[in-house]
């Protein structure tokens, strides 16, 4: 009878003790799990953030690094000399198309050499910018009759990809004209089986660059359609490429890297760049192609003589995040950039490239 009393007793429940012990023992196991959760997000947060900051700051330096490599580049024809800019202020040194290979900006002053002012109020101020100027090559063949005297066309492979308002140069290997498509492009059916490269090179895109007031979305038009010579099939098309990349706001006052490529086109290129910093070198001794000195865009002495550039680029993570604060004075090329006081993270990228085609005029 004892026996059963006590297994009666025992099973009324918990005690106030029991229950506090498990009360304590959960809450235990609740904050371990959200400390578990709260810092795997911080690490998830803190992997994201870094790995778009590198991703953004690769595309950048990888944009950059490209079209200083090509600065200068204008094809078979080998020299600068020979190329003929028939487009609307391409021989003005102020001109966003006029071919000078390399133009720098200091601190958003005007352009150097040819003190243009294009861009400038859109640049933030501690930051350098640089303009880039080649002849692209393009697989668009010049085709028979490669042009028609008179009707300001000249003839190529069809599928070009071309549009009005596209820059392009006409080439071979004894000069160049650059013109301005002045209308899209009009390919020219081909007969039934024939292919582009047809005996009778009837299928084919007739590219327009009329002289005169240019129509909406071919600006700045043509000055001339008169070019230095009638090309024949031995010609090739090329892109004319020009480049201002410079660091700006974009419409929520964050920093990035723009680029201007056309007469009223600037794109927002790649977001979380903070400052970019450029050096010049000059061949000043033995014109050996090789950099005797590293100077900003102020003090070059001849732009001719650069030969290489030196940049350097600050990118932030796009969100802040953490509880730590960036209180980092960072080094670009020399120059002091922050510290900045908030919780975003940010690295520098330096390179230092070639400007391989001056070695070739």
């Amino acid at each position: 009878m004892n026996k059963l009393t006590t297994i009666k007793n025992r099973s009324k429940g918990f005690t106030i003790v029991e229950l506090m012990v498990a009360a304590t023992l959960g809450i235990l196991i609740l904050a371990g799990a959200i400390s578990m959760f709260v810092s795997n997000k911080r690490i998830y947060t803190e992997q994201e953030e870094m790995s778009r900051l590198q991703e953004n700051a690769r595309f950048a330096m990888n944009m950059l690094v490209y079209d200083l490599r090509m600065a200068g580049y204008v094809g078979c024809t080998g020299s600068l000399d020979q190329v003929g800019n028939r487009i609307n202020g391409g021989t003005d040194a102020t001109d966003l198309y006029f071919f000078e290979p390399i133009e720098g900006s200091e601190s958003a002053a005007n352009w150097e050499p040819g003190n243009s002012t294009d861009e400038v109020s859109s640049m933030n101020a501690n930051s350098d910018a640089i303009t880039i100027r080649y002849l692209a090559p393009t697989d668009i063949n010049v085709m028979n009759p490669a042009m028609t005297p008179g009707s300001n066309q000249i003839h190529v492979s069809s599928e070009s990809g071309l549009e009005q308002g596209d820059a392009v140069s006409i080439s071979d290997c004894g000069s160049s004209d650059i013109v301005i498509i002045t209308a899209n492009p009009a390919t020219v059916s081909c007969a039934a089986g024939q292919e582009s490269s047809g005996p009778a090179d009837t299928c084919k895109t007739n590219i327009t660059y009329a002289p005169g007031t240019p129509p909406t979305g071919a600006e700045p038009g043509n000055a001339s359609a008169t070019l230095s010579k009638t090309y024949d099939q031995q010609a090739e098309l090329l892109r004319y490429i020009t480049h201002r990349y410079y660091v700006g706001n974009d419409p929520a006052g964050n920093p990035a890297l723009f680029r201007q490529s056309k007469f009223n086109q600037v794109d927002l290129m790649v977001e979380g760049v903070e400052n970019m910093q450029i050096m010049y070198g000059e061949d000043t001794t033995g014109s050996d192609s090789i950099a005797d000195t590293y100077v900003n865009a102020a003090t070059v002495a001849n732009w001719e003589d650069v030969v290489s550039v030196r940049i350097s680029i600050l990118v932030r993570s796009i969100q802040e995040y953490g509880g730590d604060k960036d209180s980092t004075t960072y080094k670009l090329l020399g120059n002091d950039v922050g510290p900045m006081n908030d919780r975003r993270r940010r690295r520098v990228f330096t390179a230092t490239v070639d400007v391989r085609n001056r070695s070739l005029q």
